[in-house]
């Protein structure tokens, strides 16, 4: 054993040691909290201080044994020879066995029998946890004490501070003599916990730990030692130099138990009603939970205190709470947790504390519960404690006791839950449908369910649904349900009217009404050519408006003529999603940017985006919504090159309805993409004519409509039918509005391949300027290569190779793998035709490096100025490393340098790296 702290109470403890032994006799009571170390220090004392010099009896009390007479005295008598062993029964079977006042003489018998032995030699006698002790024996114990002051008996106990009455009156009945010391053992110190963990530790890591296990323990050092097992397990089990910090483990929830339950009972009724209220609970409560009197129960905190356990009326750590919660059992703790509940909304308490309790004991019976269970998960909700709000409002619909109040908290319930996770509420629909139509909800409620249905697709149910409401709502509810059908008919477009009557649009706020809403400002948008800036987006939203009626046109306006709109405030709106409620925020707006990335043709930040929106949440809980990620995730898959990864998207599960949604469009036309990519060109054209067929049901195959003619026309030309195909974008052409840049030159590009190849250059041409003014580089690329080719085939090999040039350049910007690899043979042919290409790899390894980063920036297309301004040298500096550059490569003018020049390490290597001190 290692006694930390302790040595001034050895040398006193030796010291009254040796007088014993010259013949003045001394008892001594060492006392404190539990588990401080009393125990240690005498087995210390008597087995390394005493030795051999003196006769040692030893014994420990224990709550057990308190009611079996003389037991104490028997454990005693146990170290002592036989003689003296029988002579002490004989005089304490005169006693009779009880344990009331003893006459006299059998005490004085039983002294003698001690001093007897001394006479011999010195008798050391250490009696542990004596507040334990029977009655018999104390009284025993304190007769002997009167006798000792001229013996050679030195008497040892070991008691806990509050210990209970037997051991009171023994310590005050010995505190009028002289020869009686009492000593007090205190918790440790930081640095006594420091030092006793360097014993049990490292001494780095000790000293790491200290102050934490001492705020933790208080300096018990029975819990300080746990925590020194439980990081020594966690190490063992982690491996390497073990855990970084204090580990808070079984080891050390046991002790907390075992401490407890060495103190006296009404301390451990304290300890757990501690537990029970959680926090600093107020020491009435604790009081009437324990059972005990006010000031008893203060006076036991500060024992439970003392010990370390408690602080300031709480547990140091939450592990020790929940060890005394589960030493209470199940059915105790229930019991508890019901009575704190009662006591609380006796005294009106909040009703959150309440709501605490209840949730704990489950059932309640109370006719206040629900009202309490409701209140408490509205204000749990609004400080963003969700799951504490959904335990409430489950257990406040268990306990509904009629079907509109089971309909209510079925309604708070899904609220709660669509904020942690929109799959949540699938499994309340049914009722929740069924509620709103037979009138068991209120207004916003009926709302949210009509909402929960559009998102998961349960498309059918919403339209009869808001079809009932709208028949019996009149004022601004009924404005808020034209909203919801607006939604219903922009995301599900084969609900719109088909009776010639216009589709549902919100109505603008007349004077007075305040700001439009941002729902109401989407919907307008997307119902119309009214263009809306994102600054007059963002503000409109305001905390009580429905995310998922945003959300649900949210996404519509990444279309192509809306993509200037899109991109200044996408970000904004992210970077102010963290303070929305639900999860799906920071999802849906990355899948906005996605598709403003993936219009502008920027592939890499489009696929990061998608993927990260889909990461962030569950699948399921995208509902509908999915088609718009997943989409964005195969076209860039596609695009880049990566067919193995498109063809697992196209394995992820989708809600049947997705197809009755613009995003089911977009997934649709996705997939085709693909099956083109893998030569199934007529999939390809199903899955477009299938875009094509949806967008006629729905009566919105309009010029702003997805270009589903240009997809299946690409699919026809694979197929070698070029009639039907220039037939198609003829028919696109036709309605392609003026600002549609993209639309306009994806369909050029391609009925330029439908036409004789001296009639494409002329198209093609007209494609680029189209989809450069539309910002869509992928599409910029396919035709610049198209453009090459077409050049190609008619023998205009001087127009041919830089925009062959070009279109590997941006392709490889894009990261458009597949299209950068086809090109290169093209660009090697180009090369080889003038009599260079198979020596120009050759001929570049004689460049120099600062060579070799002028050709590279040359070959890019940047003038002599702009590499010299980009390389921090002179004009003609460029102008003599182009010479040897053109030497070298034996080509005549940077039109001829090969293509792979292009791919170097970036404008700060080569000639500036070689030279810095050209740099100004």
């Amino acid at each position: 054993m290692v006694l930390v702290e302790r040595d001034p109470e050895l040398t006193l403890l030796s010291d009254l040691l040796a007088d014993c032994l010259d013949g003045s006799g001394s008892v001594v009571v060492v006392r404190g909290p539990v588990a401080v170390g009393k125990t240690e220090l005498l087995h210390t004392f008597s087995e390394q201080v005493a030795g051999d010099r003196v006769r040692r009896l030893g014994a420990a009390a224990s709550p057990a044994e308190r009611h079996l007479p003389f037991g104490l005295l028997s454990q005693l008598l146990h170290g002592a020879d036989a003689a003296y062993a029988r002579r002490a029964d004989a005089v304490l079977a005169e006693a009779g066995g009880t344990d009331g006042t003893i006459e006299p003489r059998v005490l004085e018998g039983v002294s003698r029998v001690f001093l007897d032995m001394s006479d011999a030699e010195p008798l050391l006698i250490c009696v542990d946890d004596v507040h334990h002790a029977d009655t018999g024996s104390l009284q025993c114990l304190l007769f002997l004490a009167r006798r000792l002051r001229r013996s050679r008996v030195m008497l040892v106990l070991g008691d806990q501070d509050r210990a209970g009455s037997g051991s009171a009156d023994l310590r005050t009945e010995l505190s009028r003599h002289p020869y009686c010391r009492q000593l007090r053992l205190d918790p440790l110190g930081c640095d006594g916990v420091a030092a006793l963990l360097a014993h049990e530790l490292d001494a780095h890591v000790a000293h790491s730990l200290a102050a934490g296990a001492f705020a933790v323990t208080g300096g018990n050092p029975l819990l300080v030692r746990a925590l020194a097992e439980d990081w020594q397990a966690a190490a063992r089990t982690a491996g390497g130099d073990g855990p970084a910090g204090l580990v808070v483990g079984d080891r050390f929830a046991e002790r907390v138990v075992s401490c407890l339950h060495r103190v006296e009972p009404d301390a451990l009724a304290v300890a757990r009603a501690v537990a029970v209220l959680g926090g600093t609970p107020a020491a009435g409560l604790v009081a009437g939970l324990s059972g005990l009197g006010g000031i008893e129960t203060r006076a036991l905190v500060e024992l439970l205190e003392d010990s370390g356990v408690l602080r300031q009326g709480r547990f140091r750590h939450q592990a020790a709470q929940a060890a005394v919660l589960r030493d209470l059992g199940a059915r105790e703790r229930v019991a508890r947790h019901r009575r704190a509940a009662r006591m609380l909304h006796a005294e009106g308490g909040r009703p959150t504390a309440i709501a605490h309790h209840l949730v704990a004991a489950g059932e309640p019976t109370e006719p206040w519960a629900a009202a309490v269970l409701h209140e408490s998960a509205a204000g749990a909700t609004a400080d963003g404690r969700v799951d504490f709000a959904l335990d409430c409002l489950k257990l406040a619909h268990t306990i509904a006791d009629d079907e509109h109040q089971r309909a209510v908290s079925r309604a708070v319930l899904a609220d709660a839950e669509w904020r942690i996770e929109p799959a949540r509420v699938v499994r309340h629909l049914g009722q929740l449908t069924e509620a709103v139509d037979r009138r068991l909800l209120a207004h916003r409620d009926s709302l949210a369910t009509l909402e929960y249905l559009l998102w998961h697709g349960r498309v059918d149910d919403a339209a009869s649904a808001l079809h009932q409401l709208a028949a019996t709502t009149a004022g601004p509810d009924a404005a808020e349900l034209r909203e919801v059908r607006a939604v219903l008919e922009l995301c599900y477009p084969g609900q719109r009217p088909r009776d010639g009557s216009a589709p549902a649009s919100p109505a603008r706020p007349s004077a007075g009404q305040g700001a439009p809403s941002l729902v109401g400002t989407v919907l307008r948008a997307m119902g119309g050519d009214e263009a809306v800036p994102g600054e007059d987006l963002w503000p409109g939203l305001r905390p009580e408006e429905p995310l998922s009626r945003i959300s649900l046109g949210l996404l519509t306006l990444a279309r192509p003529e809306r993509l200037a709109a899109v991109a200044p405030w996408c970000l904004p709106m992210l970077d102010d999603a963290a303070g929305q409620d639900g999860p799906e925020w920071p999802g849906l707006l990355r899948a906005a940017r996605a598709e403003a990335a993936l219009l502008r043709g920027d592939l890499p930040a489009a696929a990061e985006l998608a993927a990260a929106a889909l990461d962030g949440t569950s699948l399921p809980s995208w509902g509908v919504l999915v088609g718009a990620p997943l989409a964005c995730l195969l076209t860039t898959a596609v695009r880049t090159g990566r067919y193995e990864d498109a063809a697992a998207y196209l394995t992820m599960p989708v809600p049947p309805a997705l197809l009755e949604t613009p995003f089911g469009l977009r997934y649709l036309q996705a997939r085709g993409q693909y099956q083109l990519a893998v030569n199934r060109p007529y999939a390809a054209l199903s899955d477009f004519q299938t875009c094509g067929q949806l967008l006629r049901d729905w009566g919105d195959d309009g010029p702003r409509a997805l270009p589903w003619r240009i997809d299946a026309a690409q699919a026809l030309l694979r197929l070698r039918r070029r009639a039907e195909a220039r037939a198609l974008l003829e028919e696109q052409l036709d309605g392609v509005p003026g600002d549609d840049g993209r639309t306009l030159g994806r369909a050029l590009r391609h009925l330029a391949a439908a036409l004789e190849p001296h009639e494409r250059p002329a198209l093609l041409t007209d494609a680029v300027e189209a989809l450069q003014s539309a910002g869509d580089r992928v599409e910029l690329a396919h035709t610049l290569a198209d453009l090459g080719g077409a050049y190609h085939a008619t023998g205009d090999a001087r127009r041919a190779r830089p925009a062959l040039r070009r279109a590997w350049r941006t392709a490889r910007e894009c990261q458009a793998e597949g299209l950068s690899k086809s090109l290169l043979p093209g660009l090697s042919a180009t090369s080889s035709a003038q009599g260079a290409g198979a020596l120009l790899g050759d001929r570049a390894a004689e460049l120099s490096a600062a060579e070799h980063r002028v050709g590279s920036l040359a070959a890019q297309g940047h003038s002599n100025r702009q590499i010299a301004n980009r390389l921090c040298i002179t004009v003609s500096t460029v102008e003599q490393h182009l010479t040897q550059v053109y030497r070298k490569l034996r080509v005549k003018n940077r039109t001829d340098l090969p293509v792979f020049l292009e791919d170097d390490e970036g404008p700060d290597s080569g000639l500036a790296r070689e030279n810095p001190s050209l740099c100004r």
